[in-house]
């Protein structure tokens, strides 16, 4: 581990809004000929952060494929159909012990790059920081969470993640505006897909 904070990657929901689930789960579809959460991955093991480690879930022997040469570790969330905050508590309990941070990372926005990752690890104070980022003070992820909170995140449950957090601690929150919405945009449908592809002029 070479920084302070790690890097989670959320790649094991089921993905039920995506119309080729059934197929291609959406952590595999491709974009610009490299699948999500390949995409996802390398550009957290391109930037600033200390390490990555990657939660699977639905189709994980697939997933894990995608990125089995990539140096990361890889978790399996069993739970995965329970919700996200599984997976946050998976992904949490795989980091290193001395991570200052975790920086949880969706596999569904393939807007993010390293630049985005720094610019938002730039902002990260230390144990008690909470960081996400923003376009127009519209909240969105990837969101990092310092040490000290560490335990309110293991005592999450159910779908929404760490969002009851958030709103929680919403004084606490250090806010990044970016210049763009594209890297913050989430995926949900092929739909959505094909029209950031369009919207972000990806061949």
């Amino acid at each position: 581990m070479t920084g302070p904070v790690s890097g989670v990657v959320l790649a094991a929901g089921l993905s039920t809004r995506f119309e080729t689930a059934a197929d291609t789960p959406k952590q595999l579809y491709r974009i610009g000929g490299e699948s999500l959460v390949r995409r996802t991955c390398r550009a957290a093991l391109t930037s600033g952060l200390g390490e990555v480690v990657l939660v699977t879930g639905h189709a994980s022997g697939r997933v894990r494929s995608e990125v089995a040469d990539l140096d990361l570790r890889t978790v399996h969330n069993p739970s995965y159909a329970e919700g996200q905050s599984g997976s946050v508590r998976r992904g949490l309990g795989a980091i290193a012990d001395g991570a200052e941070g975790a920086m949880f990372l969706p596999v569904d926005q393939p807007g993010l790059d390293p630049a985005i990752i720094d610019r938002l690890l730039g902002a990260f104070d230390g144990p008690a920081s909470i960081v996400v980022p923003t376009f127009r003070g519209r909240r969105s992820a990837p969101v990092t969470f310092g040490r000290d909170w560490f335990d309110r995140l293991e005592g999450l449950r159910g779908d929404e993640g760490a969002r009851p957090l958030l709103r929680e601690l919403a004084a606490r929150v250090e806010e990044v505006e970016l210049d763009s919405e594209l890297p913050l945009v989430d995926i949900d449908t092929e739909t959505e897909a094909r029209t950031w592809i369009e919207r972000s002029g990806t061949p």
